[in-house]
């Protein structure tokens, strides 16, 4: 999940964030996010993955003694953040005996999950890890909602319920939302559920292509409209407004100080940007944080190395993802058509507000949308 949402703000500037940008500049490993499993237990239907059913057989898996050793090369790098996710992180019989291990080397946890199977007992080995937090995914504020993506009976009451046994355990909860066309109109109801559960609630509003290429999640993208109207509620104009961006600045931070792992040991910049680096099995932690030339590549990425982007009116505005860009157009540095029409609904938002001009200029490449 990205970071647009209700935290999100571009000109933060706390401590945590400074050293964010020193590890960036350092190109210091600060932060791994490591997919266990591609087994799962629900079958989303906007889901990027190509999910097994949480009682494969899945033999190609990294295996609990080559887990422990990845743990080992993260921590001799120094890695802080290290999240877990799936598919289900709960679908890994192994998945306390590595996250005990994990903890035991210091790490910051984070886990991601459905809830589905979070018991009484496993409440309480969660509770001892003491995650920074517990993120939970929920797709509606009412069953029939949630229901209708996870297409599993009684996700939606086991899920609220995973909510309710972490709380009472003192465990950190965050309530995460991928707003679709599906559930944008329950955008309040599910923020009232979030504070109901006790949990910081978090949304994110891009949908992608399957990382196999497949665009049927494509078709559950929040509407046009649905996108202005969430923005009417939520954006600080004195945020985007005063927002800039230098020709020699990255757009994101792809390939400074973080890295995906994937369920076989393949290593890729992020979850959204799958360009292979190398394999565990193959090869070194270290060997290839250091040594693969795709990081130096990657991090040339430039607002001045995107043709399109860097003439574009509203860069500003636009929260730009190169590897969105690459799944949608097969190309990493041309515009990615979901971060445009965000761009040009947040345009019509501070329009709207007064916080931009009537005139404000829409580009030449988005013109056609911005009359459909």
């Amino acid at each position: 999940m990205s970071v647009e949402g209700a935290d999100f703000n571009p000109q933060s500037d706390n401590l945590y964030n400074q050293i964010l940008a020193k590890t960036r500049e350092e190109h210091r490993l600060f932060t791994a996010h490591w997919e266990l499993t591609y087994r799962c237990n629900e079958r989303c239907a906007h889901c990027y993955l190509d999910v097994l059913p949480a009682s494969a057989r899945a033999p190609e898996e990294l295996t609990t003694d080559e887990c422990r050793r990845v743990v080992d090369e993260l921590a001799a790098l120094g890695v802080l953040n290290l999240t877990f996710s799936g598919g289900e992180i709960f679908a890994r019989r192994d998945f306390f005996a590595l996250a005990e291990y994990a903890r035991a080397k210091r790490f910051l946890l984070r886990l991601f999950t459905n809830g589905i199977a979070i018991t009484p007992a496993r409440a309480e080995r969660i509770a001892a890890l003491h995650p920074y937090a517990v993120e939970i995914s929920v797709y509606g504020a009412r069953a029939e909602t949630h229901e209708q993506i996870t297409q599993r009976a009684r996700s939606f009451a086991l899920t609220t319920r995973a909510f309710r046994l972490l709380r009472e355990r003192g465990v950190r909860t965050v309530f995460k939302t991928v707003l679709m066309r599906e559930n944008a109109r329950e955008f309040d109801a599910l923020k009232a559920l979030a504070n109901a559960l006790g949990a910081q609630f978090r949304y994110d509003i891009t949908l992608t292509p399957m990382d196999n290429g497949g665009r049927a999640p494509l078709q559950h993208r929040m509407a046009y409209d649905d996108l202005v109207r969430l923005f009417r509620a939520t954006l600080d104009p004195a945020v985007w407004t005063k927002r800039t961006l230098r020709p020699d600045q990255p757009t994101c931070g792809i390939a400074s100080n973080a890295l995906l792992i994937d369920p076989y040991g393949n290593i890729f910049p992020c979850v959204q940007a799958r360009v292979p680096i190398g394999n565990l099995r193959a090869q070194s932690l270290q060997t290839l944080w250091q040594a693969s030339p795709v990081w130096q590549e990657l991090a040339r990425l430039t607002l001045d190395q995107l043709p399109v982007c860097r003439q574009c009116e509203l860069n500003s505005l636009c929260v730009r993802c190169h590897g969105l860009a690459r799944l949608e157009d097969g190309d990493l540095r041309a515009p990615a058509t979901s971060n445009c029409m965000a761009a040009l609904a947040r345009r019509q938002a501070l329009v709207e507000q007064g916080a931009l001009p009537q005139d404000f200029p829409i580009p030449a490449h988005l013109q056609k949308q911005s009359r459909g």
